[in-house]
């Protein structure tokens, strides 16, 4: 299938338990370079599965990029309500054919809503030096950056929640979960 097949912008939504399969085929689609990017080591089929299984749990939030009905990106929110003040961890994976296209800034604009809504003080991430695309997507948020020799830890402050953002993460929940609603009945 060709990526120009998909003729609209992607549905994103948050992912549940039910979504666990869908993440791992996700995350076993990821060539070498996207699977090292996101875990920082080249890891095997049996750790992706494993990696899956845990994905969705307390502490977590996670979004995913569908495009045609099939999942193509995700978003993780990690560490949540580990640490007071409250700290999280970001993560993306976005599939190779689906790069380039804006999906991981999407994604990384719902991490944020998400945290700043769950009173997280300092959002986190750690890519290597070479991954300028996160570079570009971290960027817009004026992080702090530390570098050593091979790895950059971008870090900031979201912005404190709001009745807009709780609004507007409440509206894309309840929009998505009726589109969900929709597609099983057709």
């Amino acid at each position: 299938m060709s990526v120009e097949s998909s003729v609209s912008a992607p549905e994103i939504r948050k992912l549940w338990k039910s979504d666990i399969p869908e993440i791992a085929r996700h995350l076993l689609r990821l060539d070498h370079e996207s699977r090292y990017s996101r875990f920082g080591a080249l890891v095997s089929d049996d750790y992706i599965n494993r990696y899956a299984e845990g994905t969705i749990a307390v502490g977590r939030v996670v979004f995913g990029a569908f495009f045609d009905g099939h999942l193509r990106a995700i978003g993780e929110l990690l560490g949540l309500f580990q640490s007071w003040p409250h700290d999280a961890e970001f993560a993306l994976s976005v599939e190779p054919d689906w790069q380039n296209k804006g999906v991981g800034g999407m994604l990384f604009a719902r991490l944020v809503t998400a945290s700043q809504n769950r009173g997280v003080t300092s959002l986190q991430g750690l890519f290597f030096k070479e991954n300028q695309k996160m570079q570009r997507i971290v960027a817009k948020h004026a992080p702090e950056i530390i570098r050593n020799d091979s790895q950059i830890e971008a870090k900031f402050d979201p912005p404190w929640a709001s009745p807009i953002s709780f609004a507007r993460e409440l509206a894309q929940d309840v929009g998505a979960y009726f589109r969900q609603v929709y597609h099983l009945a057709t």
